[in-house]
């Protein structure tokens, strides 16, 4: 390198993404609780959870428009807030979801009780949510995935 010329600055990636935080951008939020909320919104309204014709209960992504079942959705949203909890040393509601992951799983009655508690606890999750930064939360949602991953291969 001639004298004439500055040396380069060296590259120093940003291993973060600069340190962004989901409430600067709530649709990835939203892309996770908005579908168990109209869930919970179709069971206020009509009564009764959507299922197939073999009774398994699913619900409809707003995101794209897929059904998936609605028990193990539930169980990989608790998990990856399971997982959460014991990196942050922090309680987290999962209770309430549980229960309903349970009730919907084994076709048990549901009630209003069940579903307003579940409501207050996605108040809290959400919240818990805006507050993770997207690199934390896309390695929690790689975390849940080996783990469900590891769990369906223990079981075969």
């Amino acid at each position: 390198m001639s004298r004439s010329q500055k040396p380069r600055k060296p590259y120093r990636p940003k291993w973060n993404s600069g340190g962004v935080k989901l409430r600067s951008e709530p649709w990835r939020v939203a892309a996770v609780f908005n579908p168990l909320e109209s869930m919970l919104d179709a069971i206020e309204r009509d009564g009764e959870v959507m299922a197939t014709r073999d009774g398994t209960p699913i619900f409809r992504d707003l995101n794209d428009g897929h059904y998936y079942e609605t028990a193990p959705a539930l169980e990989g949203i608790i998990d990856a807030f399971h997982t959460h909890a014991m990196r942050q040393h922090r309680p987290m509601p999962l209770d309430p979801l549980r229960l309903l992951a349970r009730k919907l799983r084994y076709a048990m009655p549901l009630e209003m009780a069940d579903i307003t508690a579940v409501r207050q606890a996605i108040k809290v999750l959400r919240a818990e949510s805006m507050e993770m930064t997207l690199q934390y939360a896309n390695d929690l949602i790689r975390t849940t995935q080996i783990r469900i991953e590891l769990d369906e291969r223990e079981a075969a």
